[in-house]
């Protein structure tokens, strides 16, 4: 038992974006139906996830999704912007919303371009 367990793993883990329960059961060379047994405990153990796209579950393990996650962040040298809200309201219904980290001279460029700008240092807009 513990190796088809651990083929399912081995198989998943190879996997760049997940896999289907098909795929893991044609890469495995097992059952459809023995690896829908095996995702369930494993995913109870935490081991496997899965990401839902479309009808479809793409099954990763989350080491690997921790990896990658890990290895995007070394790569992205980012720096900690405050949070702006800004709210371009016309006057009519129609009303947009937006919360997202940026330089804050970006977002006075922005409303600039807009001509809705309320930026603090008035000689920038």
């Amino acid at each position: 038992m513990a190796a088809y367990k651990e083929r399912i793993l081995e198989v998943i883990g190879e996997s760049e974006v997940g896999l289907t329960t098909v795929d893991v059961a044609k890469k495995a060379g097992v059952s459809k139906t023995t690896v829908i047994k095996y995702l369930s405990v494993l995913s109870s153990e935490g081991e496997v996830e899965f990401a839902e796209i479309g009808p479809s579950k793409l099954w990763r393990t989350k080491s690997a999704c921790l990896r990658r996650a890990e290895e995007r962040e070394a790569t992205m040298n980012v720096e900690a912007f405050p949070m702006m809200d800004i709210d371009f309201h016309s006057g009519e219904d129609k009303t947009v919303y937006f919360s997202f980290r940026v330089n804050p001279d970006q977002i006075c460029a922005l409303m600039k371009r807009a001509k809705k700008c309320i930026c603090n240092v008035a000689d920038t807009c």
